[in-house]
């Protein structure tokens, strides 16, 4: 390669295709806006550049589904702007010649496991640097390790803990880049980092693997104060979760379908009983990852929905979920929420629902036990924790009132990494 080629420069964002929907859902109004600041932006698919692909996702219960089909892409990715290009390297001599002419700011989805520390090699490599944009306010929650599942635990526990830390020194040993500067929502991070003399000397001296942490407005929190959406109160709108989704499947296994059948039972018992006390129609909102046919099946008698959960959460009386991150946007909304546990799901599922109530300040019901519910009681209780989203929106959403998060998060892209000067 001719070192003296003039290399241009572009924005990218390096992910996986068979979570594009997620990562597109989860950026959503930074897409539209950095499509309207920057002339090209290629999308690069990371499977094939990581170690082991195949092995990979059988290890980390990546379902097949999604790899099948040309990913499976939905409409939201077919309708992508015209100056998103899509990239997807079969080898690493393919991506190195991709490399030739560019110089890339790559908007880094990856994770700091084994198989993908390949991909940080490469970035390192090519002097390629990376920023990371988390402005989903998901609550962080530990896991308990099952210790019955030997196996499963000790894979777990070496991919997704001790790899991440191995991740980290070899940033700080030079071997892989650090982020430049990590986008984020969340205050609490830069609470506890302010807090703690040692985390407070590590970031200083940039032994963490973001070198700046930038404090922003969340994603829903822009999408809130620049949506001309209307709120009404037609719907209960159900944020469901998958038992067997891979999160889960990684420290358990599969869950056993007679225990889920039940707890759908339970689940759609009491969410009929809610349709029917509050005269309101029940829609199911799942993930966009979420295998669509798998949902229905356990819903009979209600639509379930992918790609709708934002606008149907905006049309709601009542939002209804476990541990969705989507139910910060009830939140933003001030919308009655009611968070489900069920005596079926593993206890990391448990802690993890009850956990994020805790923390947001809204009603927990147990799907079985608490079927006999009073209306009349439940609906006051919901009345009275609407006063508790405060402290929720003060650390996880809105940091500059009527401020755009996308829109700082794309001046300092231009100006530190573009040098373009902005207003």
């Amino acid at each position: 390669m001719d070192n003296n080629i003039t290399k241009e420069k572009y924005l990218s964002i390096i992910t996986s295709f068979a979570r594009l929907d997620a990562t597109l859902l989860a950026m959503n109004i930074l897409v539209e806006k950095l499509s309207q600041n920057f002339k090209k932006i290629y999308i690069i698919n990371d499977e094939n550049l990581k170690f082991f692909p195949k092995l990979s996702r059988k290890i980390e219960h990546q379902p097949e589904y999604l790899y099948k089909e040309n990913y499976n892409f939905s409409e939201m990715v077919k309708n992508l702007p015209n100056n998103y290009v899509l990239f997807d390297p079969k080898s690493i001599n393919e991506f190195s010649d991709f490399l030739s002419n560019k110089d890339l700011l790559v908007i880094s989805n990856l994770a700091r496991k084994f198989f993908d520390l390949k991909i940080h090699l490469l970035l390192k490599k090519n002097n390629i640097k990376q920023v990371q944009i988390d402005i989903i306010p998901n609550i962080k929650m530990s896991v308990k390790v099952q210790f019955k599942h030997f196996l499963k635990t000790t894979i777990y526990f070496l991919n997704q803990i001790i790899f991440q830390k191995i991740t980290v020194l070899l940033s700080i040993i030079g071997v892989i880049s650090k982020v430049e500067i990590k986008f984020t929502c969340k205050k609490i991070i830069l609470d506890n980092i302010k807090k703690s003399f040692i985390k407070k000397f590590f970031y200083k001296n940039k032994f963490f693997f973001a070198k700046e942490l930038i404090l922003v407005n969340s994603g829903s929190y822009d999408i809130l104060i620049n949506n001309n959406n209307s709120t009404s109160e037609e719907f209960i709108v159900h944020l469901d979760a998958s038992l067997n989704y891979r999160l889960e499947t990684e420290l358990r296994g599969k869950m056993n379908e007679k225990r889920v059948t039940d707890h759908y039972y339970y689940l759609e018992r009491i969410l009929k009983k809610l349709s029917i006390e509050f005269n309101k129609k029940v829609l199911v909102c799942i993930h966009p990852l979420y295998n669509h046919s798998e949902h229905q099946k356990y819903f009979k008698d209600f639509d379930v929905l992918k790609f709708k959960t934002r606008e149907k959460i905006y049309k709601s009386f009542l939002v209804t979920g476990f541990d969705s991150g989507m139910i910060a946007d009830a939140i933003l909304l001030k919308k009655k929420i009611i968070g489900f546990v069920s005596d079926f799901m593993s206890n990391n599922e448990i802690n993890h629902s009850k956990f994020y109530a805790k923390q947001a300040g809204y009603l927990l019901l147990n799907t079985k036990k608490d079927y006999f519910f009073d209306k009349d009681k439940i609906l006051r209780q919901m009345n009275q924790n609407l006063n508790n989203y405060e402290k929720y929106i003060s650390t996880y959403h809105c940091f500059e009132p009527n401020k755009l998060g996308t829109n700082k998060i794309i001046k300092i892209i231009k100006e530190k990494f573009f040098n373009v000067e902005t207003s």
